[in-house]
């Protein structure tokens, strides 16, 4: 139904099977505010993640992305850097060292520092690791109208960045289910409108964030963070020196 109307992403288009693999990290505060700002319903809300794509390559990118709710709207700024850097990025917050590749995408440079002042002024820490496979389409005559299919949710809750592309202790969210998303800037095409409505599909709010962090238990989530908030610490003194990480981060 939808092939007469769509075209495959690039990104999908270059994969045998049409997919490719999107691993982040997310991070949160230690008492899971924005966790508990998506189950009240907040109008306002954001989330931090760390999100790279399929498996580790010597050139592997990962992006610093920070997705905004507002009401109805959805935003989101990201920053290149390269995986093999991203940790010494983090914990030196020196954005000038980084400059080239920040600056080359819109904006880049700045959504970097905003995402270092938010990690830093909110005490943020990474929380789950949550990955997928995903079709993604654009119509064949407006390409801001984009469909993606989500399969195969998984999460962890081992969350070191280091290991962003190893699937260990992994929980499925939604098995044997998956996401089907609407994203455009304005109104739904009228043919998409019918297709929605002949397959009787219903929108609902989902967060994969949400979903795969109710797939563990809090004795899991709590018995996770203590014992890698420990790791952290250590990791801290050794690179800190002393000295105050990120101090002279300042953002929106």
């Amino acid at each position: 139904m939808l092939i007469p109307h769509m075209v495959l992403d690039k990104y999908s288009g270059c994969h045998p099977d049409k997919q490719y693999t999107v691993r982040s990290i997310y991070f949160d505060t230690r008492r899971m505010d924005f966790y508990h700002d998506k189950l009240a319903g907040l109008r306002r809300r954001k989330k931090l993640r760390i999100r790279g794509y399929d498996s580790l390559t010597e050139d592997s990118l990962v992006f610093l992305e920070i997705k905004r709710k507002n009401g109805p709207t959805i935003t989101k700024s990201r920053a290149p850097i390269k995986f093999s850097s991203h940790l010494d990025f983090i914990r030196e917050a020196d954005l000038e060292k980084y400059r080239d590749i920040l600056k080359s995408v819109d904006n880049g440079y700045q959504d970097a520092k905003n995402f270092l002042y938010h990690l830093y002024t909110s005490n943020l820490v990474p929380t789950i690791k949550i990955i997928y496979e995903r079709e993604a389409f654009f119509y064949k005559f407006d390409q801001k109208v984009r469909l993606t299919i989500d399969k195969n949710l998984r999460s962890s809750l081992i969350v070191d960045s280091e290991r962003l592309y190893e699937e260990e202790n992994i929980r499925y969210g939604l098995p044997s289910k998956a996401i089907f998303e609407v994203k455009v800037y304005g109104d739904i095409p009228l043919w998409l409108q019918h297709i929605i409505a002949d397959l009787k599909l219903t929108q609902q709010a989902l967060s994969k964030y949400t979903i795969s962090l109710d797939s563990h238990s809090p004795f899991e989530q709590h018995l996770e963070r203590t014992l890698q908030g420990k790791v952290r610490f250590n990791q801290h003194k050794k690179y800190s020196n002393g000295k105050r990480i990120g101090n002279n981060v300042t953002g929106i």
